[in-house]
C-alpha cells in the first residue's frame, strides 16, 4: 500500500519531469481558472486595494492642486531649491513696494507673498516654517533727512543659495523700481530723466555685473584723462562681454517627477512586491502544491502569473499617468515604456518568489533587492562608474517613464527602451526557468 507522503512525492516528481508538448501547451480553461483564482485572492486582500486607491487619490490631488497653471507659469512645478515660498515683508505701503508688486514674473508668482506688518513687529523676532524664506524691508529715517532702506534676506540655516531665485528677482525689481522713482522726482524738478543710464535687466541676472564693469571703465577713463603725463589717446581697459546660454535639458519639473515616481511604484508594487508575497503565501498554505498536483502544468501556472500581475500594474500606471496628463495615454512610447518596465519588474518579482520560501522572506528579498540596486546606482552616479548601471532595469525604466510623462522623448530614450526590454526579457526567461525547476516546491 502506498502511503500519502510517497504518493505526493511521486506526483511532484512527475510534475517536475513533465516534458510532453501536450502537457506544456496552453489550455484556455486552465489559464482562466488560474486567473480567476488570482483575482479572488486580491479582492479578498483589502490592503492592496486601499493602497491602489491612495495612489489614485494622490494623482488626483497632484492634478487638481496646480497653483499658477497657465499664463506661462510653471504650475507650481518648478523645483526652486529648498525654499518653496518666499515672504516679502514691509512696514508701510510706498511707491517702491508698489513697483515690486507689479514686477513679479509669472513663474515666481505662485511662490511669492507680500505681507505688510506693523513697524514695531518688523524689529521683533519672527519665525518661519520649514521651506519658507523671507525678504524683510525696513525703512529708517536718518537725522540728515535721508531714508535708509534695510534689506534683510532670511534663508534656511547654512543654505543661502536656496534664496537665489528670489534674490535675483528682488535686486532686478528693486533697481527698476528705484529707476522709476528717480525719473519721477527728476521730472518734478524739471530735469530731463533720459540722461539716467538704464541697466539691461531683461536678459538675465548678470545685469549688475555688466553694469559694474561699465562703471569701472567710465571712472577709469575719467581719471586717466586728468593725468598731466598723458599726451596720447586713453589706453582703454578690456571690454568684458558675458553670455549665459542654457543647456539642452530642461529644469526638473517636480510634478512630472512625482508622477513618474507614482507610475514606477505602481509597477513595482504589483510585480516585485505583491507577486512574491502572494506566491510565497500560496507555498506556505499548500495552495501552490495543490496547483502542482492539478491538471495545470508549470508553464500554465507561470503564464497565469505573468498575465495577471503586470496587467494590473500597467492598468494602474496608465490610470495614474492619465490623471496627471490625459494626453499621455494616447502615445505609443508610453505604452512601450510601461510594458518594458513591467516585464523587467515581473521577472525580478518571479525570481524572488522562486528563491524565497516564506512570505516574510519574499518581502525582505524584495526590499533588499531595491536597497542594493539603489545603492549601486547611487555609487555609480557619484563616482562616474560607466557601463555598470546599464545592467539594471531601474536605470533605464525611470528615464523612459519620465520622458513619456514629460512628453520629451529623444533618440537616447529609445535606446533606454531597448535596454529595458532586453533586460525584461532576460529576467522573465530566468524566472520561468527557475520556477519550472523549483518554484512550486
Amino acid at each position: 500500500m502506498v502511503t500519502g507522503g510517497v504518493r505526493v512525492r511521486e506526483l511532484t516528481r512527475r510534475f517536475t519531469n513533465r516534458r510532453s508538448p501536450r502537457k506544456i501547451a496552453m489550455r484556455p480553461y486552465i489559464l482562466k481558472a488560474l486567473l480567476v483564482k488570482e483575482a479572488r485572492r486580491h479582492i479578498a486582500n483589502r490592503g492592496s486595494l486601499v493602497l491602489c486607491l491612495l495612489l489614485i487619490v494622490s494623482a488626483l490631488l497632484l492634478s487638481v492642486f496646480n497653483p499658477g497653471a497657465g499664463a506661462g507659469g510653471t504650475g507650481g512645478g518648478a523645483l526652486i531649491d529648498g525654499v518653496h515660498r518666499c515672504l516679502v515683508q514691509y512696514g508701510e505701503e510706498t511707491p517702491f513696494i508698489d513697483g515690486l508688486k507689479t514686477d513679479v514674473p509669472a513663474d515666481l508668482r505662485p511662490h511669492l507673498n507680500f505681507e505688510r506688518i506693523e513697524g514695531k513687529n518688523v524689529e521683533s523676532l519672527l519665525t518661519y516654517p520649514p521651506g519658507v524664506g523671507a525678504i524683510q524691508l525696513r525703512t529708517v529715517k536718518r537725522p540728515d533727512g535721508t531714508t535708509l532702506l534695510n534689506v534683510d534676506i532670511w534663508h534656511p540655516p547654512e543654505h543661502p543659495e536656496a534664496m537665489a531665485p528670489y534674490e535675483a528677482w528682488f535686486w532686478r525689481a528693486a533697481r527698476t523700481s528705484l529707476q522709476k522713482l528717480a525719473e519721477k522726482q527728476l521730472k518734478d524738478v524739471l530735469v530731463d530723466p533720459s540722461k539716467l543710464s538704464k541697466p539691461d535687466t531683461a536678459g538675465d541676472d548678470l545685469w549688475a555685473v555688466r553694469d559694474s564693469y561699465r562703471q569701472l571703465s567710465r571712472e577709469y577713463e575719467a581719471l586717466y584723462g586728468t593725468s598731466p603725463a598723458v599726451d596720447s589717446a586713453i589706453k582703454p581697459l578690456p571690454v568684458i562681454e558675458i553670455n549665459r546660454r542654457g543647456l539642452g535639458a530642461k529644469e526638473l519639473d517636480l510634478r512630472s517627477a512625482v508622477a513618474t515616481g507614482m507610475v514606477v511604484f505602481a509597477l513595482y508594487f504589483f510585480c516585485v512586491y505583491l507577486l512574491p508575497t502572494m506566491t510565497c503565501e500560496e507555498r506556505e498554505r499548500g495552495v501552490l502544491l495543490a496547483q502542482a498536483l492539478s491538471p495545470a502544468g508549470p508553464a500554465e501556472i507561470v503564464v497565469a502569473k505573468f498575465l495577471f500581475y503586470p496587467v494590473l500594474g500597467i492598468l494602474l500606471a496608465a490610470v495614474l499617468a492619465g490623471i496627471y496628463k490625459p494626453a499621455i495615454v494616447g502615445t505609443l512610447f508610453f505604452w512601450l515604456a510601461i510594458t518594458a518596465l513591467a516585464a523587467g519588474f515581473l521577472g525580478i518579482g518571479m525570481t524572488v518568489a522562486t528563491l524565497a520560501k516564506t512570505q516574510r522572506a519574499a518581502f525582505m528579498g524584495s526590499m533588499c533587492y531595491l536597497m542594493s540596486v539603489s545603492l549601486i546606482l547611487f555609487i555609480s552616479s557619484q563616482n562616474g562608474i560607466p557601463f555598470l548601471p546599464w545592467f539594471f532595469v531601474e536605470f533605464h525604466g525611470p528615464r523612459i517613464i519620465h520622458a513619456a510623462v514629460g512628453g520629451e522623448v529623444q533618440w537616447q530614450h529609445w535606446g533606454h527602451l531597448i535596454g529595458s526590454a532586453g533586460l525584461g526579457l532576460t529576467w522573465m526567461t530566468l524566472a520561468g526557468w527557475l520556477f519550472r525547476r523549483r518554484g512550486w516546491q
